[in-house]
């Protein structure tokens, strides 16, 4: 006779899931037993609607100072100098060159906006490379700026709202604004720009918190990927104390994630590391994979990673044949070009 959580699942499978559904799908998996039974149908889900093929990506962070104010209270990253573009278009270049067709560039945020920097960063990297670009500045950009990075062949804007609950919110990140982000969401939807979004596991939300902030994303049809944030707590934050998230947490929300939105590329984000590819790709993560990191100071490189040097400020560091030797090691191979999704 069928359990209850796999009565559960078969009508995930058949997509009619409802939040007090999806919430006793999450709660449910924090046993082992049933985890494994909702991770192989998130797999199924995610190989049926995005395919057995992963992707490349590159990104380039600290592209401009932060300018929220008062800091967000776990973040180190701070007010720095800007990244010059033509450094940013040289970077790119270089990119391109290991064969790479996606670029991620982050930042820095501004409430009063950078629209003008962002369209100058685009524009310089548009002068030498053809490589598509995806942008996170926060809440930077007016409707605007959403419709000339539209014009510019712009692969995505990204609004991360990290986490869906206003008291937590505004108790981390202070400075930032919940309201803005989503505007930046809406505004994206109607310009038909995809959207990409992000959450963060483990800021002190409840398990109630995350379904509701998967279920308000859900409803953008323009949403191409949700990254998932594992926190981290560092030092010199007033977070240091918090914490650090457990890896299955992020892992059984993906996987119900993947139940909800069959077609978006579910990816890992800050705080996670390349150990947690195997436990991400079992509960239905992908397919987007990070191949190289830009770094302003000589990173130190890991086993098998690689340091190319592009400037005197600029270096690439450069994961493909790790992460692809961790993905081989599961039965599937990373490709350049990104797949075109498939229907259910």
């Amino acid at each position: 006779m069928k359990s209850m959580y796999e009565k559960l699942l078969e009508t995930a499978e058949n997509g009619a899931l409802t939040e007090s559904m999806a919430l006793q799908l999450l709660k449910g998996a924090r046993d082992p037993q049933n985890a494994l039974k909702l991770f192989a149908l998130a797999s199924k889900v995610r190989d049926r609607t995005l395919g057995m093929d992963f992707y490349w990506t590159s990104g380039i962070s600290q592209v401009i100072p932060c300018r929220i104010a008062p800091r967000c209270l776990y973040c180190t990253f701070y007010a720095r100098t800007e990244f010059p573009p033509e450094k940013l278009a040289k970077t790119a270049k270089k990119l391109e060159e290991l064969g790479l067709k996606q670029l991620h560039l982050s930042g820095g945020s501004n409430l009063q906006g950078y629209d003008k920097e962002i369209i100058g960063m685009v524009e310089a990297i548009r002068a030498v490379s053809d490589i598509d670009i995806e942008v996170n500045l926060g809440c930077s950009f007016s409707a605007e700026t959403v419709r000339k990075l539209k014009g510019m062949s712009m692969l995505s804007i990204t609004s991360s709202l990290e986490t869906i609950n206003e008291d937590i919110f505004s108790q981390a990140k202070p400075g930032d604004s919940l309201d803005m982000k989503k505007r930046l969401m809406e505004t994206c939807e109607r310009e038909g720009v995809p959207i990409r979004s992000m959450i963060l596991i483990g800021l002190g939300e409840s398990e109630e918190d995350r379904i509701r902030h998967l279920f308000y994303v859900k409803q953008f049809t323009q949403l191409s990927h949700l990254n998932f944030s594992r926190f981290m707590p560092y030092p010199d934050t007033a977070y240091k104390n918090h914490p650090r998230c457990s890896p299955w947490d992020v892992a059984r929300t993906v996987a119900v994630a993947r139940l909800l939105m069959p077609h978006v590329h579910l990816g890992l984000a800050a705080g996670n590391t390349m150990d947690d590819i195997p436990l991400w790709l079992m509960a239905g993560g992908g397919n987007q994979v990070g191949a190289a990191y830009v770094s302003r100071m000589p990173p130190e490189p890991g086993a098998g990673e690689q340091v190319i040097k592009v400037d005197e400020d600029v270096y690439i560091k450069n994961r493909m044949p790790v992460v692809e030797r961790y993905l081989e090691g599961m039965g599937r191979k990373v490709v350049f070009e990104r797949q075109v999704t498939r229907n259910l």
